[in-house]
């Protein structure tokens, strides 16, 4: 790029120098020639003047003198002979007009002509003839051609030398841009809007093509990092029906062959591989989905009953409980039915792997918000930030989960809070079925609600 913007810059100078230089170049030469050409009359002027008075007399002048040092002089009669002086026998044709009173200028091999009538007062008395060479123009002219082209080609030189620092001034972002677009096609998504630097600073239409390539580069950074966090969240909530899966097939395989207990393990086993590709279905749509889309309106009761059938049909681990409260069969929320199993599966989950005691579900009403609390009888020893932090190879195991919990519940206009530490309560407080379109509950929704 560089090179071309010398090459413009080098070319329009060029042509801009020959499209003023060559007429001021012709205008000179021929100012040159007119000058000599006004000099040499105005000599050939004064010196018949001066024999004016003699040939009127009718006296014939002994010399003429040249009406200059390098312009010999000569006086013709009316009747175009030679009287005296330096020239030819007889005038030229094409100086005869001054036989008539008019001043006559040309040019002959190289030499300016002129002849101007000499006048007694009004009467036309002979006509005196001057020459020069030419060689005194044609000299100033090649001088001044001379300067011409130096200035032209310092003209040039100038142009270019300013060419190449504008040209490395130009280049320079889009050369940082095609840096920062080539490591954005090697997968580094650190590509960041220049600063403003002063006077220095690209052209708004290269900055407002960094500015997009940015956004680009964070665009695609955040679409792979949630790609990657619903990877590591989604093998994360297929682990549990798995495992139930891979209980009832060992059941199965332990099992006596004929055994009328192989069928019904079978049938636990296909139940368990439903619910499988049901949680794949689920957890591909709510991916794939715009945020907040397919709210609709839930029964809340039908919701935590189901939830808890799932949990008791994936086993529960020995000298553990689950058990399900609904303080108003008539409850509503708004919000997606399978986020909000999703969301439900992943507490349920964490009480039964890292709480103890009993694991109750509770959906009641918070006002403007429908409040599903997750309580066990243990204690938590984390804050609330890192309960929910997304932390991937956490050995709690609390990170993958509760995150990918979180991340669903305010899609839904949702909050996912922890309410009690001792014992272990987190509630999930969703839109009531009541107003299709509101704010998402605040998280002082859970205790206005009746704890």
């Amino acid at each position: 790029m560089q090179a071309r913007i010398i090459r413009f810059a080098v070319v329009v100078s060029m042509v801009a120098i020959t499209v003023f230089g060559l007429p001021l170049a012709v205008g000179a030469a021929r100012y040159y020639v007119v000058d000599e050409q006004s000099d040499l009359e105005g000599d050939a002027q004064v010196a018949a003047d001066g024999i004016a008075g003699v040939l009127a007399a009718g006296d014939v002048p002994v010399n003429v003198s040249p009406v200059s040092a390098e312009s010999p002089a000569a006086v013709y009669g009316l009747d175009g002979r030679k009287i005296t002086g330096d020239g030819p026998d007889r005038l030229a044709p094409a100086l005869a007009g001054a036989l008539t009173g008019r001043v006559v200028r040309t040019t002959e091999e190289g030499d300016y002509l002129v002849a101007v009538p000499v006048l007694d007062g009004d009467r036309r008395v002979g006509v005196l003839r001057a020459s020069r060479e030419g060689a005194e123009s044609v000299e100033r002219t090649g001088v001044t051609w001379a300067v011409m082209l130096v200035l032209g080609i310092a003209a040039v030189a100038g142009t270019r030398l300013v060419a190449r620092r504008l040209a490395v001034r130009l280049s320079a972002p889009l050369e940082v841009l095609a840096a920062d677009a080539a490591r954005l096609g090697e997968g580094d998504f650190t590509v960041s809007e220049p600063a403003p630097t002063g006077r220095r600073d690209p052209a708004p239409e290269i900055a407002a093509v960094h500015r997009s390539l940015a956004v680009t580069a964070t665009r695609l950074d955040e679409l792979l990092t949630r790609e990657r966090a619903f990877s590591a969240e989604a093998s994360h909530q297929l682990r549990t029906p798995l495992a139930g899966l891979r209980l009832r097939l060992e059941e199965a395989a332990s099992l006596p062959p004929g055994s009328p207990l192989v069928a019904t393990a079978v049938d636990g086993a296909l139940e368990a591989a439903d619910r499988l590709d049901r949680t794949v279905e689920e957890l591909l749509r709510l991916a794939r989905e715009p945020v907040g889309a397919r709210r609709e309106e839930l029964a809340v009761d039908d919701l935590v009953d189901r939830v808890v059938a799932e949990v008791r049909a994936d086993g529960v681990p020995d000298g553990r409980t689950i058990a399900a409260g609904v303080e108003d069969a008539d409850l509503r929320a708004r919000a997606s039915g399978a986020a909000v199993r999703q969301i439900l599966a992943v507490l349920v989950e964490n009480a039964m792997v890292h709480g103890t005691g009993r694991v109750t579900l509770t959906a009641r009403d918070a006002g403007p918000a429908v409040a599903l609390d997750v309580a066990d009888e243990g204690t938590l020893a984390v804050d609330e930030t890192i309960l929910f932090a997304h932390r991937p190879g956490d050995a709690d195991g609390h990170g993958i989960g509760l995150a990918l919990a979180r991340r669903l519940a305010e899609a839904q206009g949702g909050r996912l809070r922890l309410r009690s530490s001792t014992p272990t309560t987190v509630t999930l407080l969703l839109p009531s079925g009541d107003v299709p379109d509101q704010e998402p509950p605040s998280d002082d929704s859970a205790t206005d609600g009746g704890a």
